[in-house]
């Protein structure tokens, strides 16, 4: 769990404050600069802009200025570093996420939840760092993918592939699937694969299994009634698939499950 020491949000200092902890704070912090800084990193000067974005790791030298208005948002806070570092974000460096008006709401939030203490406030400010930290690293950490987000392409082909797995029962075919994105076949797969690192066929039959394991721990269930709610019109076609996945025949695992 990301552990909370303190957060502000809109946080104003005099003109030119400086913040000067050369062997680090000995905890986590993260820092939305809302008016330009100066910002020494490895005797490095840095001069940041508006929307630039730290994560100081807890031995890291801190150490930035304001270049006349200070102004920012912060979260002080512990974490396994581990788990941190697993998250893709950049430590220890100045980077600018695109949209941060959503972070600042972030913030927001979870100074509200430190200063009011409400029931599993804990619990809610973890969950809520985490989010925002996920959102970063999708932003800044998408490489190619963040420039088909920005072409349109991308964003479209995200919303296909959500009705395609949240209606995994329906009968999906090429021509059904491409006309989501009106694309012929052959640009379709391209672009599905490309984005998602999996075909549209392997994508649908994954979701479907996924969804047909949930359904046969339920004992009112007959296999041939969870291959209809699944989308597979041949129960023998569903046993094979599940049993190449599984080890085992969907019978065979609803027993077990009993």
């Amino acid at each position: 769990m990301f552990r909370i020491n303190y957060c502000e949000y809109d946080r104003h200092n005099i003109d030119y404050d400086r913040i000067y902890r050369p062997r680090g704070s000995g905890t986590c912090l993260f820092l939305l600069f809302l008016k330009p800084m100066k910002v020494y990193l490895k005797e490095e000067l840095l001069i940041t802009k508006p929307g630039a974005c730290l994560l100081y790791t807890p031995e890291y030298g801190q150490d930035y200025c304001a270049v006349k208005e200070f102004e920012n948002s912060y979260v002080d806070f512990h974490a396994d570093m581990e788990e941190l570092e697993a998250m893709g974000l950049p430590l220890n460096q100045v980077f600018y996420p695109k949209h941060i008006d959503s972070f600042i709401n972030f913030l927001r939030k979870i100074q509200e939840e430190f200063l009011t203490k409400e029931k599993n406030a804990d619990f809610m400010m973890d969950a809520l760092l985490r989010q925002m930290f996920v959102s970063i690293s999708r932003q800044i950490g998408g490489g190619s993918r963040l420039k088909y987000q920005e072409e349109g392409l991308y964003t479209e082909f995200v919303k296909a592939r959500l009705k395609l797995l949240t209606q995994c029962d329906k009968q999906w075919n090429i021509s059904s699937m491409c006309s989501l994105v009106h694309l012929e076949k052959s640009q379709f797969y391209s672009y599905y694969e490309k984005y998602f690192n999996i075909s549209p066929k392997a994508d649908l039959l994954k979701a479907r299994m996924e969804k047909a394991t949930v359904l046969l721990s339920n004992e009112v269930l007959q296999v041939q009634q969870v291959a209809d709610l699944c989308g597979f019109v041949n129960v023998s076609h569903f046993t094979r698939q599940f049993k190449k996945l599984h080890g085992c025949t969907p019978g065979e695992y609803s027993r077990k499950a009993y």
